[in-house]
């Protein structure tokens, strides 16, 4: 009869320390699934995301540069910087242009250039109204 206890002793320690292992081990697995979770991994999404943003900054600073030689050829003896804030490739009802036309004193900027410049901006951008385009006028000295 002893050594028959000892024997279902050993059986039972044994079915225990099974059970013991195999719930470490769901735990441990668990534990690392849901760490995943807390990883960031570069996805399609992302790099669907980043090539839209490279995309929309390459029409930005493309729209920028057209929009300088044109504005440059208006304006006669200017030096345009244009620049283009709240870009949207969609919708340019929030879009803001800034215009600075760089000139030598003694050359002035008329306002029909001005006005000129304004419906330049306003025919590149569908839906942009005109109190978002800004147009400034700097001296320079040569």
């Amino acid at each position: 009869m002893v050594k028959m206890l000892k024997k279902y002793q050993k059986r039972i320690i044994l079915c225990i320390s099974l059970f013991i292992i195999c719930i470490s081990a769901g735990l441990i697995a668990v534990n690392l699934m849901s760490g995943d979770g807390d990883m960031e991994y570069e996805s399609l999404e992302t790099e669907h995301k980043t090539e839209m943003n490279q995309k929309k900054d390459y029409q930005k600073a493309d729209l920028e540069m057209k929009l300088q030689d044109t504005i440059q050829t208006i304006v006669e003896g200017s030096n345009p910087l244009v620049s283009i804030n709240n870009f949207d490739l969609e919708d340019h009802s929030e879009t803001i242009v800034a215009v600075t036309l760089y000139t030598d004193p003694s050359n002035e900027i008329t306002e029909e250039s001005k006005i000129a410049v304004e419906n330049l901006i306003l025919g590149s951008f569908n839906g942009l109204a005109k109190d978002n385009i800004s147009i400034n006028v700097e001296s320079t000295e040569r």
